[in-house]
C-alpha cells in the first residue's frame, strides 16, 4: 500500500489565487522596515535608501552571510566522528550450525547454536582519522577564503550600487528640473495647433503655409514627448534602486547651481597605486589562490596513508554471551599504494594551478590600471563637453529670449519663437545630461580606485545617520581630494626575501 501510494503522487500547478497571495506578501515583505520619504531626498540620502533598501544588494548581503554560515559550519568536520548504532534482529529459528571433518567428511559435531532469534544490539564508537583531520582542515581554510571572496563581491556590488545611484540621481534630477517646462512648451504648440486648425477651416491663410506650419509643430511635439519620456526613464530607474515603488511621488532636493566637478590635480601614477592597493578584484584573487593552494594541498595530503584511532562500547543481548557488555579500541592504517603513482601528475596540477593563479592577477593588475586610464579620460572629456554645452545653452537661451520679445503675432514668428523654446529646452537637456555623465565619468573613478564611502556598521544606522556619513566620506573626493597609496619600503621586502 505504501509503494502504490508513493507512485500515486502527482504535479500540482500553482492557482492564480495562490500567485496572487504570494506577490501581495512580497510587496509587504519589501516595504517592510522600509523608513518612508519625509521630504525631498539629497544625494546622499538617495544613495544611503539605495545601500539600505535595495534589494540586490541585500541579495548579496544574504549569500555573504550564507558563506559565513558555511564556514563556520566546515569547522565542525575536524572533530572526531562519535557514532551511535542500535537495533534489533530476529528469527523465525535458530541461527544452528555443525561441523564437517575436513579428512572423513563426516559429521564431527550435532547441530547447535549459540546465539538467541530474538536480541538487541547496540554501540556507541569514537573513531578519529588523521587523514580526515587534515582534509577538514584545509576544506575549512577554503571555506573561510570563499567567504571572504562573497564579503569582497558584495562589496563590489556595492560600490557599483553608489556610482549607479549618484549617476541615476542626476538624471532624476534634470527631469525634476525641465518637466515644467516641456509641459509649458507642449501646451504652447497644442494651442498653436488649435489656431492653425481654426485658421485653415476659414481660409485666413495659405493652405500650404497652414500645413508646413501644422507640420513643424508636429515635429516639435515628437521633440517634446521623446524628451518627456527618456526623462520619465530615469526617474523609474532612481526608484528603482531605492526600491520604492514606481507610482511613489519622489521629489529630489537639488542645488540652486550644480556644483563644479572635481579638479584631478593628482599625478594618475599615484592613483594607479591607490587602484591597486584597494581594488577588490585583486584582494578577491588574493583569497582565489588561498583557496587554490588549500586545494593542492588536500590533493597531496590524500596521497599519504590514513591512521585511524578508535574506542567504542558495545552491547548485546545475546544469552549466550559471557560479557554482554565490552569495551573495545583499536587503531588501522589503509594506504591506497597505487596513488603514489599519481605524484608527479599532482605536482605538474599543482604548478599549473599556482601559474594560473599568478596569470590572473596580473591580468586583474592590468584591468584595474586600464579601468582607471579610461574612467579617467572620460571623465576630462565629458568636462569639456559639459563647458561646450554650458556655452551652448546661453547662446539657446538668449536667441529664445529674443524671440519671445518680438512684437509680431504672425503664425511664423510664433512657430520660430516655439522652436527657439524647444531648441533651448534641449541644450538645457543636453547640459544636464553631459553633468550627469561627468558625474558617472567621476563615480567610475572612485570605484576604480575601491572609494567606499559605506561605513561598516551601515546595517544598524537610520537612513539619515547613514547619509551624514556617506557625505562626509564623499565630500573631499568630489573636491579631487583623493586618499594617498601606502608607501612600502622595498629594500626591507628584498632582504626578507633573501
Amino acid at each position: 500500500m505504501l509503494v502504490l501510494a508513493g507512485c500515486a503522487v502527482e504535479p500540482v500547478t500553482v492557482s492564480k489565487q495562490d500567485v496572487a497571495a504570494m506577490v501581495s506578501l512580497d510587496r509587504q515583505v519589501i516595504d517592510a522596515n522600509q523608513e518612508p520619504l519625509d521630504g525631498p531626498v539629497t544625494l546622499d540620502e538617495a544613495v544611503a535608501r539605495a545601500v539600505a533598501y535595495n534589494l540586490d544588494h541585500r541579495t548579496r548581503m544574504m549569500e555573504e552571510a550564507l558563506a559565513m554560515g558555511q564556514a563556520n559550519l566546515a569547522r565542525y568536520d575536524m572533530l572526531p566522528v562519535l557514532a551511535a548504532n542500535a537495533g534489533f534482529v530476529s528469527r523465525d529459528n535458530f541461527s544452528a550450525s555443525s561441523s564437517r571433518s575436513l579428512e572423513t567428511q563426516r559429521q564431527s559435531l550435532e547441530p547447535s547454536y549459540s546465539s538467541d532469534r530474538d536480541r538487541f544490539t547496540s554501540d556507541v564508537k569514537l573513531s578519529w582519522n588523521i587523514l580526515d583531520f587534515g582534509v577538514s582542515y584545509f576544506q575549512s581554510v577554503q571555506t573561510a577564503n570563499i567567504y571572504l571572496i562573497a564579503r569582497t563581491r558584495q562589496k563590489k556590488a556595492m560600490l557599483r550600487l553608489v556610482q549607479q545611484t549618484r549617476t541615476a540621481f542626476w538624471r532624476a534630477g534634470a527631469a525634476q528640473e525641465l518637466r515644467g517646462d516641456i509641459n509649458r512648451i507642449s501646451l504652447d504648440v497644442r494651442q498653436a495647433m488649435r489656431d492653425l486648425d481654426k485658421a485653415q477651416n476659414e481660409r485666413m491663410q495659405n493652405p500650404t503655409s497652414t500645413l508646413q506650419f501644422k507640420r513643424t509643430l508636429l515635429d516639435l511635439l515628437g521633440q517634446l514627448e521623446a524628451l518627456d519620456q527618456a526623462l520619465g526613464a530615469s526617474e523609474i530607474e532612481l526608484k528603482s534602486l531605492l526600491n520604492l515603488d514606481p507610482t511613489t511621488e519622489l521629489r529630489l532636493d537639488l542645488p540652486k547651481t550644480l556644483a563644479p566637478l572635481a579638479p584631478l590635480g593628482v599625478a594618475i601614477e599615484q592613483l594607479e597605486q591607490v587602484a591597486l592597493q584597494n581594488s577588490v578584484d585583486v584582494e578577491e584573487m588574493v583569497y582565489t589562490r588561498r583557496v587554490e593552494v588549500a586545494e593542492v594541498r588536500k590533493a597531496m595530503l590524500r596521497l599519504l596513508p590514513g591512521l585511524e584511532f578508535y574506542a567504542s562500547h558495545n552491547t548485546d543481548t545475546n544469552s549466550f554471551l559471557t560479557y554482554q557488555n565490552w569495551m573495545e579500541m583499536g587503531s588501522r592504517v589503509t594506504w591506497n599504494i597505487f596513488r603514489v603513482f599519481t605524484v608527479p601528475a599532482q605536482m605538474d596540477l599543482a604548478e599549473a594551478r599556482e601559474n594560473l593563479a599568478n596569470t590572473r592577477r596580473l591580468a586583474i593588475n592590468m584591468a584595474v590600471v586600464s579601468r582607471l586610464h579610461l574612467s579617467w579620460r572620460r571623465y576630462v572629456d565629458m568636462v569639456s563637453q559639459l563647458r561646450r554645452s554650458e556655452e551652448i545653452e546661453k547662446i539657446e537661451i538668449e536667441i529664445a529670449g529674443l524671440s519671445k520679445a518680438s512684437a509680431s503675432a504672425d503664425a511664423g514668428a510664433r512657430i520660430e519663437r516655439i522652436r527657439n523654446e524647444v531648441s533651448a529646452l534641449r541644450a538645457q537637456l543636453r547640459r544636464f545630461e553631459n553633468y550627469a555623465n561627468a558625474q558617472d565619468a567621476l563615480g567610475q573613478i572612485f570605484l576604480s580606485l575601491s572609494l567606499n564611502p559605506v561605513p561598516a556598521d551601515f546595517r544598524s544606522l537610520p537612513v539619515k545617520t547613514l547619509a551624514a556619513s556617506i557625505k562626509q566620506s564623499m565630500t573631499p573626493w568630489e573636491r579631487g581630494e583623493f586618499p594617498n597609496p601606502v608607501m612600502l619600503d622595498l629594500s626591507i621586502e628584498r632582504e626578507g626575501k633573501k
